[in-house]
């Protein structure tokens, strides 16, 4: 796969990891707080048949107070309908704007032959920029599908715990948007080949770390300024929200995989802040 398409899987299910980890679950501790909390790396899709919430982050859940999302997925109606705007081409172009004819063909044929799309359907959805197109078709390919925080929204409502975003969702398109549509769409591929995904799939029920990394870090390398902006710049933004929530209360925290590992991922950026950061095996 080319690199619109791994990195279209990034943002899903956000699978960059350090070969530092070896666990998806962390206590955090020390550095005066009075209760533990906890971080917990997610997919944020994957098919429903395989989903499996794990007894130790239902126990780190149900221990703490409140539950912090990457945002709070619980929007308002206006709110979906300008971020469905956002996720648009802007002026009324689309995909066959920015690609070459034989390749919008292509991907327009692979869409309707091996996805079952009616014309109309493709005509419609390519007016999504390229992430969210390739997105959506991966989405599709998965077919049923179950999400971390899917979840984590319905078991805050049993449990009755606050639910709370550590940024907002409109910040999270600002930042996608800073990868032009041009850069986005040259980098776009032929979907018909999963085995990309399924590689990253199995290690991630693994928790294969180093396999992960190797697999994502050279093809991210390509894009720096996704890297930047989408996970680092991101990353540093979140710490002072996380310090100030957990030294209220104790809270599970969940985000991303791809945003746990490396120097500065949020695993690393906690321990400079002088916590104990400690991996949950069972």
């Amino acid at each position: 796969m080319k690199l619109i398409h791994r990195l279209s899987i990034l943002l899903l299910f956000s699978i960059f990891i350090s070969t530092a980890n070896t666990q998806l679950l962390y206590q955090i501790s020390g550095n005066g707080l009075k209760q533990n909390s906890y971080l917990f790396g997610t997919i944020h899709t994957m098919p429903k048949e395989d989903f499996e919430m794990p007894k130790k982050v239902m126990d780190a859940l149900k221990s703490c107070a409140t539950i912090a999302l990457e945002i709070d997925i619980d929007m308002s109606m206006s709110e979906k309908i300008e971020i469905a705007k956002m996720t648009m081409i802007p002026n009324g172009e689309t995909l066959k704007n920015y690609m070459a004819d034989t390749s919008y063909v292509k991907l327009k044929s692979y869409c309707i032959d091996s996805l079952g799309w009616k014309d109309g359907k493709f005509e419609q959805y390519a007016h999504l920029k390229p992430f969210f197109f390739s997105s959506l078709v991966l989405q599709e390919k998965i077919g049923k599908q179950k999400s971390f925080e899917m979840e984590f929204d319905k078991l805050a409502k049993k449990y009755k715990k606050p639910l709370i975003g550590l940024e907002t969702v409109m910040y999270q398109m600002e930042t996608i948007d800073r990868i032009s549509i041009k850069d986005q769409v040259q980098f776009m591929d032929d979907f018909s080949n999963m085995s990309e995904f399924d590689v990253l799939f199995k290690l991630y029920e693994k928790e294969d770390i180093n396999g992960l990394y190797n697999l994502i870090a050279a093809e991210t390398d390509m894009l720096p300024e996704f890297n930047h902006w989408f996970l680092d710049v991101r990353n540093a933004n979140w710490i002072p929200v996380i310090e100030k929530q957990i030294s209220n209360e104790a809270t599970f925290i969940a985000v991303g995989a791809g945003h746990l590992g490396g120097t500065n991922g949020v695993l690393e950026l906690l321990k400079k802040q002088g916590y104990t950061i400690t991996g949950i095996n069972n």
